[in-house]
């Protein structure tokens, strides 16, 4: 669906929408405007990651950008495709085409709002503005991702069955790389914005929300991985203690078990054996070896 929302007669600018377009309608596009062809490629391209180029005079540029998938009401991922769908724009001082194949409501609700916009509204505003809003929509994601992470760290030191939750970090550690991934890719958006926005407040803003963002994503990833670790370190804590337990009862059991297997030996003339005191007095011995394990283990802080 191709929309006519500015046209120069009107504006400083034109500005072109076009919602899930065919390979006619883009080639068509294309000669229209003379944008090379490999551009058309781009946009069919369901996967591409945010970029930048300039083109024919240099001041002309065509931009990618990713933003959530509205289809995606659960937010749950594990690659950027399925978190994310792409925008392209065809941007130059007198025109503006934007291209997508989902609908967004947030440009839906740009687009109703554009009639709106102040007659100086440059295209480079309304770019900034499009990026702004399509940074802007990974921040509910985001701050989900953190909600969780916060759950599991205050769980974590609560619960005894730490392997339980490792699935459930991981899946966590998943989507935060996700993230970062996505707005690593999105290095090129920023230093566009960085390269024109110079005292644009739109694009100044526009940076601002790409700089959030972004550090939601290292917070999240860092604190992810922060979590798998304390997740490692408390099993393995638990697993010491576990093992040092059952070297303190093997340690008390060791010569008792020596004591019995010479007693359980089958020799006819064992001195003990005819002794009315020699069972008390193996207890006796047993019970001593004990109370010189205990105190010697308590001397050393290992119980």
């Amino acid at each position: 669906m191709r929309s006519h929302i500015f046209k120069s007669s009107e504006r400083n600018f034109d500005w072109i929408d076009l919602q899930s377009p065919d390979e006619g309608e883009l080639e068509n596009l294309a000669s229209e405007l003379n944008i090379p062809s490999l551009y058309i490629q781009d946009v069919l391209q369901a996967e591409h990651l945010p970029k930048t180029e300039s083109f024919g005079d240099d001041e002309s540029f065509f931009l990618i950008a990713r933003a959530v998938d509205p289809e995606n009401t659960s937010l749950e991922f594990k690659s950027i495709r399925e978190i994310s769908n792409k925008i392209a724009i065809y941007f130059s001082e007198g025109r503006v085409i934007s291209l997508h194949r989902r609908k967004f409501p947030w440009l839906d609700e740009l687009i109703k709002k554009s009639a709106s916009f102040p007659p100086e509204t440059s295209a480079l505003q309304l770019v900034s503005k499009i990026l702004k809003h399509s940074f802007r929509s990974f921040e509910p994601a985001l701050l989900d991702l953190i909600t969780d992470i916060e759950f599991f760290e205050s769980k974590l030191l609560e619960s005894d069955k730490v392997a339980s939750l490792a699935r459930s970090l991981y899946a966590l550690k998943r989507k935060a790389s996700v993230m970062k991934q996505l707005f690593t890719a999105s290095g090129p958006l920023r230093e566009f914005l960085a390269n024109e926005a110079g005292n644009e407040p739109i694009a100044r803003d526009a940076l601002d929300m790409f700089d959030r963002i972004n550090a939601l994503c290292e917070e999240a990833n860092d604190r992810a991985a922060s979590l798998i670790n304390l997740n490692l370190t408390i099993a393995g804590q638990r697993s010491n203690d576990v093992m040092r337990f059952l070297t303190v009862y093997s340690a008390f059991f060791m010569p008792l078990t020596f004591l019995v297997g010479v007693y359980g030996m089958n020799f006819r003339y064992m001195p003990e054996l005819e002794s009315p005191l020699g069972y008390p007095a193996v207890w006796l011995v047993m019970l001593a070896i004990t109370g010189v394990h205990l105190w010697w283990f308590r001397k050393k802080r290992w119980l």
